[in-house]
């Protein structure tokens, strides 16, 4: 059996379970936006991955009898499983046995994380591809000692960045293995220049964001005009306040939020096996060792100093877990070597079949409608002519992706609040300072207001017009004049909140909870209080680990005159991310209305600490 065959068969055998849990359809957070700038070659959130925007345009060209969405699920789905077979084809090619490599792929396969990003419109099955490629080519290169090997491999880290910028964290370990395996590299100046024109010609493919960007009618994140706006994008720039900005304490929380996440991404009896491996892999193949230790080490580094919602932190983890499936592999060759032949086999089966049955049912997206159905029932609760103002990532992006590429309601025109796909400014506007920008938008939505078309948002900020007044209108609210007659609102349709035949990730409950969160302000809008408070307090039991939903819950708890309800979501919304400063500005509120003066003094403190973080 030889390499090529091993990995064939675990990608195949992934991509048949992938198939049969596949999303059908646009899901949350960012898949809209995806899908929008992969089907019509958009630019997509930086760093842009104008590899996973080309490669997976020409899948969907392949694709035309199902939907743009389905077709860009596809794509994601064919790249994790060509992922799991190039791991595969890694560890057979150090020694591991076949039925070992493969049965350790297809652990990666269904583990939780990496299968959950598998069958939605998500880059990390692409980019953890790249990132195995990486490490099987340095180990080609620092053992073979051949200046073509060092060519590819730097080609391939080039490239590997297009995918994710996840791919600068293996470097170190690959510089490692080479200044290891291969000291006189470094006295060889010319192979070194020729590597990196190596690399620079696999990034090159970043050209393709300034030439598209701005072009077509497929979604594009922002402007990119100069170099300035380019290199902010490719850099991530907008993400960078949020690295190194926790304090040791919220280090130690990710840290414990990671170990619960390796510790189930398998399965936990597998746990043993995983720190086997590690020290298999150090004393039977130290380069594997360097390599994949460099690479969680460094995953780590980054991944505990990085503060963003919870829920959204184990995908940042990704390369560490596939780090921890290269060393599960290990392990399990290591007790394979020590059972007889005919055993190999069924406990190779039975791992696989440990890790594919705990995950099966929370991976399962081939029912999952929840984030599609919502947008639409947007959508159809619109006037003839509405204007819709959106904001955020989960709403908006799926709004986008019905209107830009399904087609939907082509007489509704959206803007997004922060620009992001579509904007309420020219993109020439954009080079204007933020705060010319920010009044820019101000005044533009004001004209919106006193024109003819009705206006509505998404979330209700801050009235462009003073007096002007949001009024709840089914999953949406109607900016309105003082004295307007307002009309019936629609009736909220509550058929999509209460589907629960299925796994329901926080951000499909958060979206769910919408619902009873709507349902809550027009009961309160009609003077219902007592209503509109058990339909808030439905909203945070359903999206009980949402920061957002329960401080959104929290304020309007307080705003009615709850306060001890009120305290009780704040902190528990602080409780969930402890470093957001808006859950304790809250509380200190509430502190204050209920004359605890030094309480609130001490809520206002920790809040002025947080925002003063950097």
């Amino acid at each position: 059996m030889t390499a090529g065959i091993v990995g064939i068969a675990a990608g195949v055998a992934a991509l048949v379970v992938y198939g049969m849990t596949l999303c059908p359809t646009v899901y949350v957070e960012g898949s809209g936006e995806l899908i929008g700038a992969a089907y019509r070659l958009g630019t997509a959130h930086p760093t842009g991955y104008p590899l996973f925007c080309l490669s997976s345009r020409l899948i969907a060209l392949a694709l035309p009898w199902v939907s743009p969405a389905m077709a860009i699920n596809v794509a994601s789905a064919l790249f994790a499983a060509v992922c799991c077979g190039a791991l595969a084809g890694l560890l057979y090619g150090r020694g591991v046995r076949p039925v070992v490599a493969l049965a350790t792929a297809l652990a990666l396969a269904f583990s939780r994380t990496f299968w959950s990003q598998a069958v939605i419109a998500e880059v990390y099955g692409l980019a953890l591809l790249l990132v195995v490629l990486v490490l099987a080519q340095a180990l080609r290169a620092g053992e073979s000692k051949e200046p073509r090997q060092v060519l590819l491999l730097g080609w391939l880290m080039g490239l590997g960045l297009t995918a994710h910028l996840m791919q600068v964290l293996v470097w170190p370990g690959v510089v490692a293995v080479l200044a290891w395996r291969w000291p006189v590299l470094w006295r060889r100046p010319l192979l070194l220049a020729q590597g990196l024109l190596a690399a620079l010609g696999g990034y090159s493919l970043v050209a393709y964001l300034p030439l598209r960007n701005g072009r077509g009618a497929g979604f594009h994140w922002g402007p990119l005009g100069d170099l300035t706006a380019l290199w902010q994008h490719l850099s991530g720039a907008l993400y960078r306040s949020s690295f190194f900005s926790l304090p040791s304490e919220g280090m130690l929380l990710n840290a414990q939020r990671w170990l619960e996440q390796a510790a189930g991404e398998f399965h936990f009896v597998l746990v043993p096996l995983v720190v086997w491996g590690a020290w298999a892999a150090w004393r039977r193949d130290r380069s594997v060792f360097v390599l994949v230790g460099g690479a969680i080490t460094c995953n780590l580094i980054a991944a505990l100093n990085y503060h963003r919602d919870p829920n959204g932190l184990p995908v940042f983890y990704l390369l560490s877990i596939v780090g921890l499936a290269v060393w599960l592999g290990m392990g399990l060759d290591a007790l394979a070597s020590r059972v007889r032949p005919l055993v190999s086999v069924p406990l190779a089966a039975l791992v696989v079949a440990l890790v594919l049955t705990a995950h099966y049912e929370e991976s399962d997206r081939s029912e999952n409608w929840v984030a599609d159905r919502y947008g639409r029932d947007i959508l159809a609760d619109l006037p003839e002519g509405a204007i819709l103002i959106t904001e955020g990532d989960d709403a908006a992006f799926v709004l986008d992706y019905l209107l830009r590429i399904e087609g939907l309601r082509p007489d509704v025109t959206l803007y997004n609040r922060m620009g992001r796909g579509t904007d309420i400014l020219a993109w020439s506007e954009h080079a204007l300072t933020p705060l010319r920008r920010e009044q820019l938008r101000w005044r533009r939505e004001a004209a919106l207001a006193r024109g003819e078309r009705p206006l509505f948002y998404l979330v209700p900020r801050r009235a462009p017009i003073s007096g002007w007044v949001f009024v709840p209108a089914g999953l949406v609210y109607r900016l309105e004049a003082p004295g307007d007659s307002t009309e019936a609102a629609p009736q909220i349709e509550m058929g999509n909140a209460l589907v629960a035949d299925f796994f329901r990730d926080s951000w499909v409950r958060k979206i769910q909870s919408n619902y009873y969160f709507m349902a809550g302000e027009e009961r309160l809008w009609a003077g219902d209080r007592a209503g509109a408070m058990a339909a808030y307090e439905q909203a945070a039991a359903l999206a009980f680990d949402s920061r957002t939903m329960r401080f959104n819950v929290a304020l309007k708890l307080f705003e009615i005159g709850e306060l001890d309800r009120a305290m009780s979501h704040a902190a528990d919304a602080a409780a969930i991310d402890p470093w957001q400063p808006t859950p304790y500005r809250l509380m200190a509120h509430i502190e204050r209305e209920q004359g605890r003066y030094d309480e609130a003094r001490r809520w206002r403190k920790k809040a002025g600490e947080l925002q003063r973080v950097p």
